[in-house]
């Protein structure tokens, strides 16, 4: 039985959309928090119709969103005793007792229970189909079962890129009318100068093998035999592996050029990044590449592994060598070393980033919670 207010609604005609931002409860935003929180940002500036409401799922209030606008509201679910368990658990039943017309989930993770609400979700990837062995037996199982149940119970799938359209179409069959492509923005922010650059090229990501950090300290290890005045700089928090990545930087012989910086905040993180010779990202597998639109919009050359999605994102404004070829990195570290190299690839980025904003990406979400 639906209770009063969900009653209320119905009578009155009033279109619902939920959305958990319960990442957003998290103390330090990566990749999928990032998201979240630069989504709901945009989402909150476009005017709703008159019979239109967002409750936004959360554990706690989340101030750094702002105060929100007319037609919007927090529904704080509280778990008590519980540290996990708030998705399928708290919102599971919040979502069958009083049933929002749609419910969205901006992390392909859709609560065990749920009650006549029309069901979005956004796919950020499909990594563990494509670099199964740097997941556990468990971590691939859950990432199965928890991909299998978004694609079965959605009426509608955002996904970032075209990579993980295609991916989903190839590997789930799942119907290309089905999808929409919701990529991701970058925010545009005003540069540092950064013509004095430090001597340092800057990764950030979390520091794990899927990231292939191993591979790229050993492509490191050789470029610096020539430059030893050039040191690698890691940002992130530490992920799977990385008691064995640490280990392999601690015997390198070249360990005083290798810094781990661990999670850097906004605000330095720019400074790093306007100051660097270039970003590197050697991941072996991504659903978009966020990192590498935050570097061109510091005017920071990329090199980027030579993968569909960083095809996709960077187009022709970085040098691509394949994730598995330590020559090739080498070849272009040793490339990027050229001022003219770096003066072109920064002059494309600049144009390369006018293709990304959040607003788009809201814009087209609100489109798809409109029409499903």
């Amino acid at each position: 039985m639906l209770t009063n207010e969900a009653c209320l609604l119905v009578s009155m005609q009033i279109k619902t959309y939920g959305i958990d931002v319960n990442a957003l409860t998290r103390a330090q935003y990566t990749g999928v928090e990032r998201y979240v929180f630069e989504l709901i940002r945009e989402l909150m500036k476009k005017p709703l119709y008159k019979n239109e409401r967002v409750f936004l799922y959360s554990s706690a209030i989340v101030k750094n969103i702002g105060e929100l606008p007319d037609g919007w509201e927090w529904k704080i679910l509280n778990l008590p005793l519980l540290k996990k368990g708030w998705t399928h658990l708290r919102l599971s039943f919040e979502l069958f007792v009083n049933p929002p017309s749609v419910f969205f989930s901006p992390a392909h993770e859709i609560p065990l229970f749920h009650r006549k609400s029309k069901i979005v979700n956004t796919i950020h990837d499909i990594a563990f189909v494509h670099v199964p062995e740097v997941y556990t037996f468990f971590a691939q199982a859950r990432q199965r079962w928890a991909i299998k149940r978004a694609i079965k119970l959605s009426n509608h799938i955002l996904t970032v890129s075209y990579t993980t359209k295609n991916d989903l179409n190839n590997y789930y069959s799942v119907n290309q009318a089905m999808m929409t492509v919701a990529r991701l923005g970058v925010s545009h922010r005003k540069n540092f100068l950064n013509s004095d650059h430090g001597s340092y090229f800057l990764t950030l990501g979390r520091i794990e093998k899927k990231k292939n950090i191993e591979f790229l300290i050993k492509v490191f290890e050789r470029f610096a035999q020539k430059h030893e005045n050039i040191k690698l700089l890691l940002v992130g928090k530490m992920g799977d592996g990385s008691e064995q990545i640490l280990k392999q930087i601690d015997n390198s012989k070249i360990k005083k050029n290798i810094e781990i910086l661990g999670f850097v905040p906004d605000d330095q993180l720019q400074s790093l990044f306007a100051r660097s010779l270039a970003f590197l990202f050697p991941s072996k597998y991504e659903g978009f590449g966020m990192p590498v639109l935050e570097a061109m919009s510091e005017n920071v050359p990329v090199i980027a592994s030579d993968i569909p999605a960083l095809r996709e994102i960077c187009e022709n404004s970085a040098i691509f060598a394949s994730p598995y070829s330590e020559d090739e990195w080498l070849g272009a570290l040793e490339s990027i070393m050229d001022d003219n190299v770096r003066a072109d690839l920064i002059t494309k980025g600049k144009e390369q980033i006018k293709k990304f904003s959040w607003e788009q990406t809201a814009r087209t979400t609100l489109k798809v919670l409109r029409n499903v």
